[in-house]
Parts: structure tokens; sequence; C-alpha cells
């Protein structure tokens, strides 16, 4: 049985006839991707772009370091309304299969988020207003991603992503005679994204 299943599994065209000297990705790319990443109930729908750089360490594995930047508001009543602008340093391992017309692949990693969140006008009168609130932000985070993909003839991709990060808000507050205080509240800012790209092989040994 298990003869006959790996026999089929040969037979498909996700398995080239010889991976080692006919392998399907280039040693090392230049992957550059756009898109937009999904709403999560705090952030909205924004567009991603990101530049990534891929080698691959040995079959059927590559190592991939990437820097991204994303856009996107601040929906929900919970929290203050503004702009959120995120770049991310990511390291992921990626595992491939397939041919020189279509590969899949899937993997993870670990993503540190940069944030600078520009609250909206009526927002940053309120919080002055209310509970005199002088400066609002989001921090640094680091999370986590799971990636899958499909690349068209060495060339082309598409990728979907799921992303968790749990920053804080923080707020710093006004407490009079020239001292101020922090309040800290997480929130999340993770999101699912489709993204669209295309590779630049630099070696293909």
């Amino acid at each position: 049985m298990y003869s006959l299943l790996l026999t089929a599994w040969l037979c498909l065209p996700v398995a080239p006839l010889n991976p080692i000297e006919e392998d399907t990705l280039a040693a090392i790319n230049l992957h550059f991707t756009a898109g937009i990443s999904g709403p999560n109930g705090v952030v909205s729908t924004g567009p991603e772009i990101s530049a990534k750089y891929e080698m691959r360490v040995l079959h059927p594995l590559i190592l991939r370091g990437a820097v991204e930047y994303k856009y996107g508001k601040m929906s929900s009543k919970l929290y203050p309304q503004g702009g959120l602008h995120t770049s991310t340093l990511s390291l992921e391992t990626l595992y491939y299969r397939g041919t020189n017309h279509l590969t899949g692949y899937i993997g993870g990693g670990v993503v540190y988020a940069f944030n600078w969140f520009r609250p909206t006008t009526a927002t940053a009168d309120s919080l002055r207003a209310m509970e005199n609130v002088t400066d609002v932000n989001v921090s640094e985070q680091i999370g986590y991603r799971i990636t899958l993909g499909l690349r068209y003839y060495r060339s082309y991709s598409l990728e979907v992503g799921i992303t968790e990060l749990r920053p804080d808000i923080v707020k710093q507050e006004d407490t009079g005679q020239a001292s101020f205080s922090k309040k800290y509240r997480q929130t999340k800012t993770g999101s699912f994204r489709i993204t669209v790209g295309y590779l630049l092989p630099l070696a293909t040994f």
C-alpha cells in the first residue's frame, strides 16, 4: 500500500523527476510583493508592500528575511481612532514542492513590528479634554506568521498569510507639575493578508 501511494505521489505534477539537479527555485531570490491586509475588528483593510530576500538553504527549505510596510485605520470604537503605519521585519522558513510551472509552499516564522499611530484631530482633542492625554501611540511588538503560497513559472507568486500581533496602546497623561504617567492597553493589529509578487533570481546554482 505504501509503495502504491508513494508511486502515485511521484506521478503527480507537484513532484519533480530529479528534485536536486532540477530544483524548482533559484538559490537566491529577491521577492517583491504588494497586496492588502484584511480587517480584524480593530484595524481596517489597508495596502501592504514588501521586499524579501530568499535563500535556498537546501532542497526543499528556504530561509527568508523581509522588510514590510502596511497602513490601516483603527476603526474600533473601543480604541482611539486614527491611522496606523506599521513597518515589519520578519524571518521565516518555507518548505516547498512543485515543478518549474507550479510550486506550492508553506512556512512560518517570527515578525517584529514597529508602529506609528496618528490619531484623528477629534480623537486627540477628546483625549486631551477628558483624560489629559498629551500623546497616544502603539508599541513595538514581536509576533508570528503562517504563510501559504503558490509560484508560477518560478517568477510570479500568490501568497496568503496570517499574522498575530498584540501590541499595547500607550497613552501619556499629564498629571500636572511637569510630570507624566503612561497607561497601557493591549490590542490586536494582526491580520489576514493576500499578496501577489514577482521574483528576481540573483543566483541559480
